[in-house]
């Protein structure tokens, strides 16, 4: 999954996370024109968003995650 923000440096501003080409596309479109009568600012650039980012979580709470898990899983097996 490649996940994108737009980036306007210009004006500052940054969108949310957009979880397609289409929504970044669209993101993009909406901003310049309602930021720039339409056209492309100089400071526009793309912020790649890595996925690990989106589920940072505490180191842990994803191990008591991960071990609830497999104790679940076990749990289900002895039945």
């Amino acid at each position: 999954m490649n996940m994108k923000r737009y980036r306007c440096d210009d004006c500052g501003c940054t969108s949310p996370v957009c979880m397609t080409d289409g929504l970044f596309q669209a993101e993009a479109r909406r901003h310049r024109n309602l930021a720039h009568a339409g056209l492309i600012p100089d400071g526009e650039r793309v912020i790649d968003v890595p996925v690990a980012a989106l589920m940072d979580i505490p180191r842990g709470q994803a191990i008591a995650s991960a071990v609830l898990i497999v104790f679940l899983v076990a749990a289900a097996f002895m039945r």
